[in-house]
């Protein structure tokens, strides 16, 4: 498939990359409709964000149709279609609870210290990402 990948500073490419594969119980696999690079992208490629790791996929921003799920993913099936966010958010800590979800303590797999998970960044925002293998938790399910 098809994927904008961050090569180095000003370096940006449309590349071949693998189809994603399920690897745990709550992925879902998401067949992307429409995708964003939007204005932190532009800090990557501009080289005012540290962290970044040649051959990150960007466009943290996306609709699409559900095409796979994991045996752990609730309230989404094949066919579904929908919106992914930017951040990332598990649904039950605290601040998600309060509606905060941009400030999930539980999204990062770098702890909450690390502030705010998101796909396509530098390793310090959780290296997720949205060629289309979501989390399960990410999409509150």
């Amino acid at each position: 498939m098809k994927a904008v990948v961050w090569h180095g500073i000003g370096d940006i490419r449309l590349d071949d990359v693998p189809e994603p594969q399920l690897q745990e119980p709550t992925d879902a696999i998401v067949r992307l409709t429409a995708s964003a690079i939007c204005g932190t992208d532009l800090h990557f490629v501009r080289g005012t964000m540290s962290g970044m790791v040649p051959g990150t996929i960007l466009g943290h921003e996306a609709v699409g149709v559900v095409e796979q799920v994991g045996a752990d993913v609730r309230n989404f099936a094949p066919g579904d279609r929908v919106v992914i966010p930017s951040t990332v958010s598990c649904g039950y800590c605290p601040p998600c609870r309060e509606g905060n979800t941009a400030q999930c303590d539980n999204a990062n797999p770098n702890g909450p210290s690390a502030g705010t998970a998101f796909y396509g960044g530098p390793l310090c925002t959780g290296h997720l990402r949205v060629e289309a293998v979501l989390d399960g938790k990410s999409l509150n399910v």
